[in-house]
């Protein structure tokens, strides 16, 4: 008789205790309706005619060659629960959050919060939270706020190891927007020339932070 995998039956417990949310989305759908509103879901959209609808990276998993070199545990750990870090400029609880990762040689995606279209895609996939840091591991989303206790305890349950078993080679991805901006506004910051006219997307005044987030 097969015997369950004992690092499902750990997440199941953490589950069970209430450290971990799962929710069985993990993407972001932006909805563009025909007179330029924009909106967010974390359930795949219909298609009606003159709407456009683009899927967008929540999760971020990382691709197979990232792997190289990493021993037996973290490297299953990584491919079957992929953890992925949402953050702010300006936060120290997200740099406590993003320290404590790589202080345990956690391998992550680091996905920022800085633009409008950012923080309303988070405010989908976080359920509404104005929080952060935020955290996933795979398809389970902690409470928003860093917890250096909660977080170890879901880590643990997940098989990775309590101490860094990364290879000296690893180098860690840059962080990346949550909400890609316009391909036109990135060719365009790159070449040092500005994009047409058109709607754009300020940042909130609060240089610090998106306006209303907590830490």
């Amino acid at each position: 008789m097969k015997q369950p995998n004992r690092h499902a039956i750990a997440l199941s417990a953490a589950l069970g205790l209430g450290l971990l949310t799962a929710s069985p989305a993990w993407a972001i759908y932006k909805i563009v309706a025909p007179d330029g509103s924009v909106t967010f879901s974390d359930v795949p959209p219909s298609t009606p005619q003159g709407k456009s609808v683009q899927s967008l990276s929540a999760g971020g998993a990382l691709p197979e060659n990232n792997f190289a070199g990493f021993p037996t545990a973290l490297r299953e750990a990584a491919r079957k629960y992929p953890v992925t870090l949402y953050t702010t400029p300006q936060c120290d609880a997200c740099d406590a959050a993003r320290e404590f990762l790589q202080q345990r040689g956690i391998p992550f995606v680091e996905k920022t919060i800085t633009s409008n279209a950012d923080i309303k895609a988070y405010k989908t996939l976080s359920g509404g939270s104005d929080r952060l840091p935020f955290i996933a591991i795979g398809d389970t989303r902690l409470p928003a706020g860093f917890s250096s206790s909660n977080w170890g305890t879901a880590l643990d349950a997940a098989g990775y190891p309590k101490t860094s078993a990364l290879p000296r080679s690893y180098v860690r991805p840059q962080p990346t927007e949550l909400v890609p901006p316009p391909a036109a506004k990135k060719d365009a910051a790159a070449n040092g020339t500005s994009s047409p006219a058109g709607p754009s997307v300020l940042p909130p005044p609060n240089p610090n932070a998106p306006k209303g987030f907590q830490f």
